[in-house]
């Protein structure tokens, strides 16, 4: 029987992420608050938290409403951040909300750090970490300092994207200085601070990542091997689909421990690698931090509750030692999981795919709404293209 608990959790951010994220504590019993501009999607009609309207997930505005709901709660609730731009809010107010809100990170500049590309540099030298080698562009004369570096090379935003995340792409592959030099004359009036950083060989199923979280103390609570399958687009997109990767779980352990202790790190955390298809050395990415993302419920359907983990150090209730799935499963996101496979394929990926049974990251029976509301716009969608012709 699923117990009660008291201290509420406040989930800010419902989409596929937060909808994760909701399910993962209801099923803990933990009464769950997703706040949220927007409910009409598919995520904003699960029956896994109660939905709390609010008037932006960045800015001033959704500080303000943050404070407004504390005032209608009797206990301070977890904060569980799913978006990068309400994490940069949060934390640029941070004072305004910690007597309030149950939540740990760290300092603001270093957090703001390990969400830039260059402060990831610097972190992963000072930790004595292999990094890909990268060179930070903010004016077009900057791109020949990248003359010796060997192609292709990946051309990315130095910070994550939102505001023209439709317009600008998460990563560019490229072959050439001329290829980089054409493509930031179209972005940096939007974007102009970009970073340069070789390429390691390998398809999306060589990335591997560690989930974690880590209590006030430094003690890792739990973690989690993931391992990619596919990705959106394929090559420099987000995770379309991932499983377990325990084989690895020891060298990511010891890489990620190093990186995180060297920034003082505290609070969800996780570390991205890439093996190299030539060498086969692991070499690390980049971190995500102070926030869950999509890889996180991978973690939940493999037995690793790290979202329960992270409400059971905030609030000092004990976390339960987890029962492992004895399989793997694979986690996959519908329907760019088949874009993807459907755009660029190999046959380890196939034969990952075939390999495991799969969850689907919408359709679940114990919350049927987000799926049969995805399944109703996609009906409707068909007929007004009929209709339309």
């Amino acid at each position: 029987m699923t117990k009660k608990l008291n201290v509420p959790a406040v989930v800010v951010g419902l989409d596929i992420n937060g909808l994760g994220v909701a399910r993962a504590l209801d099923k803990e019993g933990v009464p769950v608050i997703a706040v949220d501009k927007d409910f009409d999607k598919p995520s904003g009609k699960t029956n896994s938290a109660k939905k709390v309207k609010i008037r932006d997930l960045e800015g001033d505005a959704l500080i303000e409403d943050l404070i407004g709901l504390r005032k209608t709660l009797d206990d301070d609730p977890v904060l569980f951040v799913t978006m990068e731009k309400s994490l940069r809010t949060i934390s640029k107010q941070r004072d305004r909300l910690s007597n309030i809100y149950r939540f740990i990170m760290p300092d603001h500049k270093t957090l703001m750090d390990l969400m830039n590309k260059n402060g990831v540099l610097a972190m992963a030298e000072k930790a004595n970490i292999r990094y890909p080698r990268t060179l930070n562009v903010s004016v077009p004369g900057l791109i020949d300092g990248a003359a010796h570096f060997n192609f292709p090379c990946i051309f990315k935003p130095s910070e994550q994207n939102t505001e023209f995340g439709d317009e600008i792409k998460k990563a560019y592959k490229t072959n050439s200085l001329d290829e980089i030099k054409d493509i930031y004359a179209e972005v940096s009036d939007r974007v102009p601070n970009m970073v340069i950083q070789e390429w390691i060989e390998g398809t999306d199923s060589d990335i591997y990542f560690l989930l974690e979280y880590i209590d006030k103390d430094g003690n890792v609570v739990a973690d989690f091997p993931g391992r990619k399958v596919r990705s959106w687009p394929p090559n420099v997109g987000g995770t379309a689909s991932c499983t377990s990767a325990y084989e690895l779980l020891d060298e990511m352990r010891h890489a990620t421990g190093k990186y995180f202790k060297a920034a003082e790190f505290v609070g969800m955390g996780g570390m991205e690698f890439k093996k190299d298809s030539r060498t086969g050395e692991l070499l690390m990415i980049e971190p995500t931090v102070s926030r869950t993302d999509l890889q996180h419920e991978v973690a939940i359907i493999h037995g690793v509750n790290l979202v329960y983990a992270q409400y059971c150090a905030e609030t000092g209730a004990p976390f339960p030692e987890q029962t492992l799935a004895n399989e793997r499963i694979l986690w996959r996101v519908d329907p760019i999981n088949r874009y993807s496979k459907e755009t660029v394929t190999t046959q380890e990926q196939d034969d990952l795919e075939k390999s495991m049974k799969s969850v689907e990251a919408i359709a679940r029976i114990s919350d049927p709404l987000p799926f049969i509301h995805y399944l109703w716009g996609k009906v409707c969608a068909k007929l007004k293209h009929i209709l339309k012709r």
